[in-house]
């Protein structure tokens, strides 16, 4: 008889947790699309204090994707993220935990069907969708193109877009605050998973 292997212990995000600072804790979550019979996907995440924000279509719905978005978001958001907040989506396990807990980060679960503890990312999935995909579904048939489109949403989002929630600064503005890098390096996506133009900045 096979030894039974004991799953690792998920540590759930404390009841009212209130970030105190840029990457006290950076939730993500997933969005899931049908164009044309054709599933795609997109991976968001949103930092609680700042709400910066970013986003991606990724070719599929795997842990490994998640891993090469996380990567992504720690060049485009380059503060040290103490925890990192996810549903229990098996795209947030494997290799996208494993990074996590080799780079000393904690990862903390919300309670299954609960999305009112990842409240934040819940609600820039609203907007992201309300405010760009509606209007730019056709392009998620071509996700180096959807992403192109999708990273210019992005710079206006974090830098232009007053948010309410943050007395109607920009996130970068907020970071700005702390003496963080306002002018980070954003690397084109489509560079990164399909192949395309070379990296951007602003």
């Amino acid at each position: 008889k096979a030894p039974r292997v004991r799953k690792k212990p998920r540590i759930i995000k404390p009841k009212g947790f209130k970030a105190a600072y840029p990457g006290h804790c950076v939730a993500f979550d997933s969005i899931e699309r049908f164009v044309d019979g054709t599933k795609r996907y997109l991976i968001t995440c949103i930092d609680l204090y700042s709400r910066f924000s970013f986003a991606l279509c990724v070719p599929n719905h795997s842990a490994k994707a998640a891993e090469t978005f996380l990567g992504l978001v720690k060049v485009v958001f380059p503060i040290k993220m103490d925890y990192i907040l996810t549903d229990n989506g098996s795209e947030f396990q494997k290799e996208f935990d494993e990074t996590i807990r080799k780079a000393h980060e904690a990862h903390w679960h919300t309670y299954p069907k609960t999305p009112k503890m990842n409240a934040h990312d819940e609600r820039f999935n609203r907007t992201i969708q309300e405010e760009f995909v509606d209007y730019h579904e056709d392009a998620l048939l071509d996700p180096g193109y959807f992403n192109d489109k999708l990273l210019d949403y992005l710079l206006w989002y974090n830098g232009k877009r007053p948010h309410w929630g943050i007395d109607l600064l920009t996130p970068i503005q907020v970071l700005g605050k702390f003496n963080h890098e306002c002018n980070m390096s954003w690397p084109n996506t489509c560079s990164c998973l399909y192949g395309g133009l070379p990296p951007r900045c602003f």
